[in-house]
């Protein structure tokens, strides 16, 4: 097949390896490859990586903001679809070419918009304008795409539950698809846990931290709640001037936090997962959640909250807090703390939990592509 992959939504690193890991299973195929991608740092970088292949073609658009990039997914890909005479077109952003017939799978990977809870933390925080500009104009965009996509990629069967509440989902046919590499060979044995010793709590968090999904005060709320005589650091991947006049942090953890800013995946496996490390995570909302996952198999102790995507994604062994609960968080941070079994077994029934959850996905891509052009015949 001639296949086109639809990236320009693609801006971070956590959408990078996703498309990494997709890249890597498309090149050992037969099939011609174009992707059509957003000019930034990141997407340079994958580019430079994968030119090289004889079967992958690369196309550079810059858009500046949403309409614009809707505009060129709906006119300019045309041209390229028709003078490549593309097979499938795989959106990889969860949209779709409203004027196009080709055939079209549609990868949901991003849930702000399709998010009861998300809402009412917004309407609860009298953040009405900024829940309009971040979240409800592009919702009813990617309402009226995902109405009209057939064929519909999801990482985890609780995105199915979420979309449900948003889009009529009778005749859509899904597949789900692991973005993980759960090879015994991803795994890392358990770390080592002494908590008569320093802690290091690590919080993992891109620049745009301060979007009420990704709910940071619960986090600095717990920490401040904790018994003084805890020895205790934070690693947080933020800059101090980021953090210097956020509302979701307090300036009297400065003394005890290493301000990190952004960091490469090698950096956090030498430097973050290390021996007494507790990653929290304390997202409204996700679809997987990366650096949970990343956290998980690399053998740290991981908290998130108790919510339908941490127990099906992560499983039922993982620490869990109630969310918006600073009483509840900062109490399972003491619990983990004072756990009187085997640290060591509690993380491999987690890594074990993750890896039974992603094996029952399908693992290839190609499969999926298989799927959609054989239901389409």
């Amino acid at each position: 097949m001639k296949v086109l992959i639809n990236a320009l939504g693609i801006v971070n690193s956590g959408g990078i390896s996703v498309l990494e890991k997709l890249i890597k299973e498309l090149i050992k195929s037969d099939n011609s490859i174009i992707f059509i991608c957003n000019k930034n740092d990141a997407i340079e970088q994958f580019i430079l990586k994968y030119k090289a292949y004889s079967n992958v073609k690369f196309e550079v658009v810059i858009y500046k903001g949403f309409l614009h990039r809707m505009i060129i997914e709906n006119f300019f890909f045309k041209k390229i679809i028709i003078n490549h005479k593309v097979d499938l077109i795989y959106n990889f952003s969860g949209t779709r070419q409203i004027f196009i017939k080709t055939l079209q799978l549609t990868k949901v990977h991003n849930l702000l918009f399709y998010s009861k809870t998300l809402d009412d933390y917004y309407k609860n925080n009298f953040q009405f304008l900024l829940w309009i500009k971040h979240i409800f104009l592009k919702r009813l965009v990617f309402k009226f795409m995902l109405n009209g996509s057939k064929y519909i990629e999801i990482q985890a069967r609780h995105v199915k539950d979420c979309l449900f509440n948003f889009i009529n989902i009778k005749e859509k046919v899904f597949y789900v698809k692991s973005d993980i590499n759960v090879s015994d060979a991803s795994f890392r044995t358990p770390k080592h846990y002494d908590f008569s010793k320093k802690i290091n709590f690590l919080y993992i968090v891109g620049p745009h931290f301060e979007y009420l999904h990704k709910n940071l005060s619960d986090f600095t709320s717990a920490i401040l709640n904790l018994d003084k005589d805890i020895d205790f650091e934070i690693n947080i991947t933020l800059t101090n001037k980021q953090l210097s006049n956020s509302k979701v942090w307090d300036s009297s953890l400065n003394s005890k936090t290493n301000f990190l800013g952004y960091i490469s995946d090698q950096e956090k496996i030498t430097k973050l997962f290390c021996d007494n490390t507790i990653l929290i995570s304390t997202s409204i909302i996700e679809t997987l959640g990366l650096h949970v996952i990343e956290g998980i198999k690399n053998g740290v102790i991981t908290i998130a909250p108790d919510e339908d995507y941490a127990n099906i994604v992560y499983g039922e062994n993982m620490f869990k807090y109630e969310l918006f609960n600073k009483i509840s968080l900062s109490n399972t941070i003491m619990n983990v703390i004072n756990y009187n079994e085997s640290y060591s077994d509690r993380i491999l029934s987690i890594q074990d939990d993750l890896r039974q959850s992603e094996m029952s996905k399908f693992g290839s891509i190609l499969d999926v592509f298989d799927k959609v052009v054989n239901v389409q015949k």
